[in-house]
């Protein structure tokens, strides 16, 4: 049960409030995580922040979507976990390396490229980033795309944090996603 009310658009405030009604105008499912983020006047811009990185990055969406989903396993966030993998399946993530992500270090689903943005983004997540991990990093992304991983881990990464201390509640329809 989340720690924190479910806020509607009657009763936000300031640019959450404009943010959850344009939602329900465009029929958009309002998800419990912006309701819950409602409840601070800041909904708009952490969406922009967002649908920014999911849609208009140059990072390839695998390379964001299994850090997104290891990001969850690193930080608990089943609720980020079960949002995610029906995006990673989406962007093209196989099955294989979404059930094999724990043990991505070893698993021969993920390539060397997969690997080093792997390696990266735990590095991010835990703050360890060392030199060596960079320049593998960036034998295999460009900057800009080293930029977005960083600031993709960084963004999930405090979505996960919001999410495991509200506790905000996996809708129904996402429930068959959530780690067992």
């Amino acid at each position: 049960m989340a720690r924190v009310a479910y806020v509607s658009s009657a009763e936000a405030q300031g640019d959450s409030k404009d943010a959850l009604a344009a939602m329900e105008q465009q029929g958009v499912e309002v998800l419990n995580l912006y309701r819950a983020l409602a409840n601070a006047p800041v909904l708009r811009n952490f969406l922009r922040l967002g649908n920014s990185l999911l849609r208009h990055g140059t990072l390839d969406p695998t390379l964001r979507e299994i850090a997104i989903l290891r990001v969850a396993q690193l930080t608990g966030a089943s609720y980020e976990w079960a949002h995610h993998v029906p995006i990673a399946r989406q962007a093209g993530v196989p099955d294989e390396q979404i059930q094999s992500l724990e043990d991505w270090q070893t698993s021969p689903a993920f390539d060397a490229r997969q690997r080093a943005a792997m390696r990266y983004a735990e590095a991010v997540a835990t703050l360890s980033v060392t030199d060596d991990i960079f320049r593998e990093t960036r034998g295999h992304l460009g900057e800009p795309e080293i930029v977005e991983l960083t600031l993709v881990v960084g963004f999930w990464g405090m979505v996960a944090r919001a999410l495991t201390a509200l506790q905000v509640d996996i809708e129904p329809e996402f429930q068959q996603f959530a780690p067992a």
